[in-house]
């Protein structure tokens, strides 16, 4: 077995973990001067309050979600890539490239992004072992009611480990 990619639990959350901090910072920036600064225009201060009360909520949320992924358990499967893509989309006024497999296990399919290093050093039709924590989204479960597709799709969360493996 050829290990592609490995990281750390706390690597892998790292990038979650930080904008965390930054919603809590970037709130208090807002709350306290709002709370404490009395030479301010009432509608000032109660914009920055706002703000930052919604900051610290998308925080609190950010927090929640991450936790649930952690606490869910990572997962390995074993898959053949079908597919790789390099998916271009506009984000504001620029335009971001990501790096993606599709993948399947012969039951279920399996898109996994990948930073561009592991990308290159993927091939179509080699069989690999994903380890990873699924993504779970505060309303996952109650989304997912209506869709018949579900069990055919699984989406995945942060990657901690990929090992090159035959096929079966």
């Amino acid at each position: 077995m050829d290990i592609i990619h490995s990281a750390s639990p706390l690597k892998a959350f790292s990038g979650s973990i930080i904008m965390t901090i930054i919603f809590f910072v970037l709130s208090l920036v807002g709350i306290l001067p709002a709370l404490f600064a009395r030479k301010d225009k009432v509608i000032k201060r109660l914009a920055n309050g706002f703000l930052g009360t919604v900051l610290l909520l998308s925080g609190i949320i950010g927090v929640v979600i991450t936790y649930r992924e952690f606490q869910s358990g990572d997962k390995t499967v074993s898959v053949q890539v079908l597919e790789k893509d390099e998916v271009t989309r506009k984000c504001n006024e620029s335009y971001c490239t990501y790096y993606e497999v599709e993948t399947t296990d012969g039951q279920k399919y399996y898109r996994f992004g990948l930073d561009k290093k592991v990308w290159q050093k993927i091939d179509v039709d080699s069989c690999y072992e994903f380890t990873y924590y699924p993504a779970q989204s505060l309303l996952g479960e109650y989304l997912q009611e209506g869709n018949e597709y579900y069990d055919l799709h699984e989406t995945t969360g942060v990657i901690t480990l990929i090992e090159q493996v035959g096929c079966r």
